[in-house]
């Protein structure tokens, strides 16, 4: 028998945090909601012994517990952590049972901690699978794929003890400028929004549902899966609307357009375990004091039932707006902010409190969020984890599996004048460029050491062994930003060019970091990598490649042998140059510990390029911005020295097939619209087509969009097969905010798939 309601799990979660918080000391509440620690810095090795620091120790004794720890294992040139000093994956599970058995001896009422650990595009840390970043990803056009990689992340961290996987998937790609460009789904919320909910199918399962409210349920009843996890969604929000795409920049966007562009993924987010809060203001409230977004858009309207996370050191940050840290406490908790990151502000709430600055009912209604999350996740009956050694080849075997699909499908083929797919038969292959054998250079930012077996997976290795009966070559040709000591690097590469039948040329971006960089408190890098352009605090004011890639590249061209230029990027650089000179250009983004091999057999024709661009392509930064739904307004579209089109339209990209679409018809039905449309493979190849359905919005007193995507799907085709596609779409998808800032329903739109369009009515 428990010997309190809090311990027993037949009661509804919302009475056991009820008892729980009645229980507790106000020391007690405030260590709950603090997430002050970094991860690494709690644990060490000595001699072959694992051993807890002073550091932690003294924490949990602060706070007579501890509410999250964040990056137990997160690896990177920031933690410092490596092989030398690390977790490997299998060994993972032991220290964090070392940390909870601890932090709940340690704790009067018995209370577990939350493992929080870092997983934009796979989990940062030893000898895990990193997948595509997020910007390849959104051009899959597939979330199906998303959803199931999803899961196999969920269920590595799981087995390691992880509880809160940190994802990015909130911001929208709208100036590429901006470093952290390659950790959006791209510039549509829609795509975001699917893929936000994908995320959080695959991590959580059902844990939080529309229909009810987790609270007034029982661990029993909700049967949690040990494979399951919870998800925190990041950045809420708009942090990808920063002026001049500065990392962390002010938001100036109105109401109308925050309330049709970010509505969506507020929804997204909505069965999430967490969000967390954004660095950014809009127009000028800071998102970790804006009360409105977190407790009235996100809460009241979406009906969000997790917790807010701050991000790392942000809350301190607040500074720029309330002169005492206690304030600023006071009005983050008061807009609803429920766990810090780092910071110093939230160690002061006690003390805020004590001088009457801060209601404790605001740290009590956070309390109540982070103590129910706890025993959502089953903390208090299942807070240790058992040994997972058995499980771990099948799980890193389907995932490389997934891993590799998911790299296929993201890349994403701009042009082909026939050179591709390479003739197997090609006797000698030459793979130039500066991303073309440096595995770091696939991975993007977020990501960890490799292993000695997975530096080997670049590029240039795959095409080896893809091409097995050719003589694959390879030269650096240039480094990807630095301009010195180059000649003798351009000479060796045009040499063996010369000596070659066919080019593939490597170039683009880098985000990889070295241990001898330097960095802020929150992980951002501020010292320059020479070969480091993307990534979070890297902005650029020019995309033109940086370094001697373009020059490389004409004298290449200068052969006149048949070339292929591979573009390795976190962020659209300028292709005008790169198109002209080459007969094909494939979009690699950052592909992951996979893109070697799923690019290999692009090139082959193993696999057949599916990728559709989740961003407008710009001709060069001077033309932003470019995003596809701005509002369809009477001006001059093009400037007097430049197009006004982006150099690709979202939506594109080729095939080694072509697709037709015909036969669009659209029908009420009862509340919604569907419509109907056949696609068919027209080509000799069987392939893969992802079909996009926009709308385009009449009448009202505003300016409507261009024109905006509703929904979309990615089928297989084999050669000459057709079949016909049913979009239903709901009033929401017709709705817009007017005037008076009122949500309007149109009456009169515009539906259009591929090269088809048709007016309707709406009888709403």
């Amino acid at each position: 028998m428990p010997k309190y309601p809090y311990q027993n799990p037949e009661l509804p979660i919302r009475k056991r945090v009820d008892d729980l918080l009645s229980r507790m000391n106000l020391t007690e509440k405030v260590g709950q909601v603090n997430q002050h620690l970094y991860g690494w810095e709690c644990y060490k090795k000595e001699d072959g012994e694992l051993l807890l620091t002073d550091t932690f120790k003294e924490h949990v004794a602060w706070g007579g517990g501890i509410g999250a720890l964040y990056g137990l294992f997160r690896s990177d040139p920031w933690s410092k952590v490596d092989y030398s000093n690390g977790t490997t994956a299998k060994e993972s599970w032991k220290v964090t049972n070392k940390i909870q058995e601890y932090v709940i001896s340690h704790s009067r009422w018995g209370i577990p901690a939350l493992i929080a650990e870092e997983c934009p595009h796979g989990h940062q840390g030893l000898d895990s699978i990193s997948y595509p970043t997020n910007i390849g990803r959104g051009n899959t056009f597939n979330t199906e794929l998303i959803q199931k990689t999803s899961e196999l992340m969920a269920q590595e961290l799981a087995a390691k003890g992880v509880h809160l996987a940190l994802v990015s998937t909130l911001d929208l790609m709208k100036d590429p400028r901006w470093g952290r460009a390659e950790e959006c789904f791209g510039e549509d919320p829609i795509v975001s929004a699917k893929m936000t909910e994908a995320i959080v199918a695959g991590f959580q399962g059902a844990l939080i549902d529309d229909e009810s409210n987790f609270l007034d349920k029982s661990v029993l009843e909700l049967n949690k899966s040990s494979k399951q996890i919870g998800v925190i969604l990041k950045h809420c929000i708009a942090q990808g609307e920063a002026q001049g795409g500065h990392n962390s920049g002010t938001v100036p966007i109105g109401q109308r357009e925050f309330a049709d562009v970010y509505t969506p993924l507020l929804n997204s987010a909505r069965n999430a375990v967490g969000v967390m809060a954004a660095y950014n203001d809009i127009d000028g409230v800071p998102c970790h004091s804006n009360r409105t977004l977190f407790e009235e858009q996100l809460r009241n309207e979406q009906g969000f039932q997790g917790i807010v996370m701050a991000d790392g050191i942000a809350l301190d940050r607040l500074q720029d707006v309330y002169e005492q840290q206690t304030e600023a406490a006071a009005n983050a908790l008061a807009a609803g902010v429920d766990l810090s990151l780092w910071d110093e502000t939230y160690t002061k709430i006690e003390e805020g409190i004590n001088a009457g600055i801060i209601d404790e009912k605001d740290l009590d209604r956070s309390v109540r969020r982070v103590l129910a999350i706890k025993f959502l996740l089953g903390l208090f009956e299942q807070p240790y984890v058992e040994d997972p050694s058995k499980q771990w080849e099948a799980l890193f075997a389907e995932s490389e599996t997934l891993n590799e699909e998911t790299a296929k499908e993201s890349l994403t083929l701009l042009k082909n004048n026939g050179v591709l797919p390479l003739q197997t038969q090609s006797k000698k292959i030459a793979v130039i460029g500066p991303n073309a054998n440096n595995i770091y250079h696939l991975l993007g930012d977020y990501s960890a050491p490799q292993s000695e077996e997975q530096q080997k997976k670049t590029i240039y290795r795959e095409i080896r062994k893809q091409f097995s009966t050719a003589t694959v070559s390879y030269a650096e040709g240039c480094e990807v930003r630095n301009e010195e000591g180059q000649e003798e690097k351009i000479n060796e590469a045009i040499a063996l060019a010369k000596d070659s039948d066919v080019l593939v040329v490597v170039l683009g971006g880098s985000s990889a970091r070295n241990f001898d960089m330097e960095f802020l408190r929150n992980g951002a890098v501020t010292s320059k990598g020479i070969n480091m352009d993307s990534g979070e605090n890297v902005d650029v004011a020019s995309l033109t490649l940086g370094g001697k890639q373009e020059e490389l590249l004409a004298k290449l061209a200068q052969l006149g042998k048949p070339l292929v230029t591979v573009l390795v990027q976190g962020r659209p650089h300028d292709l005008t140059t790169v198109e002209t000179l080459s007969d094909a250009v494939l979009l690699a983004w950052f592909p992951g510990q996979e893109g070697g091999s799923a690019l290999a057999k692009t090139l082959a024709g193993e696999n057949n390029p599916s990728g559709r661009l989740s961003i407008s392509y710009p001709r060069n930064s001077q033309q932003l911005p470019v995003y596809y739904y701005q509002r369809d307004a009477s001006k001059q579209e093009d400037y007097y020295d430049l197009s006004g089109r982006p150099l690709h339209e979202f939506g594109e990209g080729l095939s080694y097939t072509t697709f037709s679409y015909d036969n669009l018809r659209v029908k009420m039905n009862i509340d919604n619209l569907e419509v109907s449309v056949k696609v068919k493979n027209t080509g000799s190849a069987a392939g893969k087509v992802s079909s996009l359905v926009f709308v385009k919005l009449y009448g009202g007193a505003v300016i409507q969009r261009k024109k905006f995507l509703k929904d979309f799907r990615k089928d297989f085709l084999e050669p000459n097969e057709e079949v016909e596609l049913t979009f239903t779409l709901k009033p929401n998808d017709f709705r817009y905010m007017d005037v008076d800032n009122q949500w309007h329903f149109a009456k009169k739109a515009k539906i259009m798939i591929g090269d088809l369009s048709c007016d309707i009515q709406c009888d709403w």
